[in-house]
């Protein structure tokens, strides 16, 4: 090959000098350039295409022996637990049964025990009752009472099934199924009271709400809407009493502990607020209202320096609030403390979330600590 095209490179270099016309010309070119094909690569893609094709049918070729060693196995093959054979009422009185007694050669029936039959009389026998031997076997097969093998040695298709103990455990489930269907029912009834109220039945709405708060006495939601529409028709004792049973039940709901202390301080009971608050403030770390509002209690009860710490917490999460600057501002002039105070009243008026009232008096203390 490689002398073929060394020639075809030397027609090519020398068609540039050949005389004659242009056609002649472009009629000799070299093999490389022509889209054909040498003979031998066609007989070895032949060879190849028919090796392939033998190899292909040698691995994919059907296996006649084992698809019949296949078919000849039984389909659903029986399990037999007990390996005595299986006897069956048909079987035992084929056993039962006396054999008939020999006949003579006149045909009469002898009345008499014969001897143990000889050899060649046990193969007359044998030919005379051809149907005694292979009964059972047919009989064994036929017969459709089989016992049942005993759960112990049940196959892995057959799942026994057993009747789970009455356990502790058992029963704490039950306990949470019931819990849930509970809560469930609660969800309801305080679906169906918040529809009632919006048709302005607050008398349906309370009844329904403590309907939802006996199945479900942690329910929330139901409590708070409660404890509101109590407020709204004057029934603040009532409020009073759910507010106090709800935080009860759990003191780590920062709303409800939030709602009782404002129910204990409109009753007077100012003390008891802030001891609320301070129950629950483990809880209502990273809540800036209500460390503002525990601070505003801590206030009023001239706790100046605990209030101002609560404050500082609060405006760390919320540092535009300037009614809290203001509340500072307030406990710091209490603590004497003249440059931070005016720092903190500064801030309140800064912040222009103040109202007018507001804004006023926070204006009348810059006054007065500047003097």
């Amino acid at each position: 090959m490689s002398l073929i095209n060394q020639m075809l490179k030397e027609l090519d270099a020398r068609r540039a000098d050949t005389i004659g016309s242009p056609q002649y010309g472009q009629q000799v070119r070299a093999v490389a350039r022509r889209n054909t094909i040498h003979p031998a690569w066609w007989v070895a893609l032949a060879l190849a295409t028919i090796i392939a094709g033998v190899l292909t049918w040698l691995v994919l070729r059907p296996l006649p022996v084992v698809r019949n060693a296949l078919t000849q196995l039984p389909l659903k093959p029986q399990i037999v637990s007990n390996p005595t054979p299986v006897s069956s009422p048909l079987r035992k009185t084929a056993e039962a049964a006396p054999m008939p007694p020999a006949m003579t050669p006149a045909g009469r029936q002898s009345g008499f025990t014969h001897p143990a039959p000889t050899a060649k009389h046990d193969e007359t026998q044998e030919k005379s009752v051809p149907s005694v031997k292979p009964a059972p076997v047919r009989i064994a097969r036929e017969t459709p009472a089989i016992p049942a093998p005993p759960v112990s040695k049940v196959g892995p298709t057959e799942i026994p099934v057993v009747k789970a103990p009455d356990t502790a455990a058992s029963v704490s489930i039950n306990k949470q199924v019931k819990e849930l269907s509970a809560q469930q029912r609660a969800e309801n009834a305080y679906r169906q009271a918040i529809s009632v109220l919006q048709q302005g039945k607050a008398a349906e709405a309370i009844s329904g709400l403590e309907q939802a708060l006996r199945l479900d006495p942690k329910h929330v939601a139901a409590r708070q809407t409660l404890i509101g529409i109590l407020l709204d028709s004057k029934r603040s004792e009532e409020a009073l009493r759910h507010a106090q049973e709800g935080y009860r039940l759990d003191p780590a709901q920062v709303g409800m502990a939030m709602i009782l202390a404002r129910l204990q301080l409109e009753k007077g009971e100012l003390r008891g607020a802030i001891e609320t608050l301070e129950h629950t403030l483990p809880y209502a770390a990273d809540h800036a209202d209500y460390q503002a509002f525990l601070a505003g209690l801590l206030q009023r009860n001239d706790q100046h320096k605990e209030a101002t710490e609560h404050y500082l917490l609060a405006l760390q999460k919320a540092p535009q609030n300037g009614v809290w600057w203001m509340g500072m501002g307030i406990s710091l002039c209490a603590e004497h403390r003249i440059a931070e105070a005016q720092e903190a009243f500064k801030r309140a008026k800064a912040s222009n979330t103040l109202s007018v009232e507001l804004l006023a008096f926070v204006e009348a203390q810059l006054n007065q600590l500047q003097r």
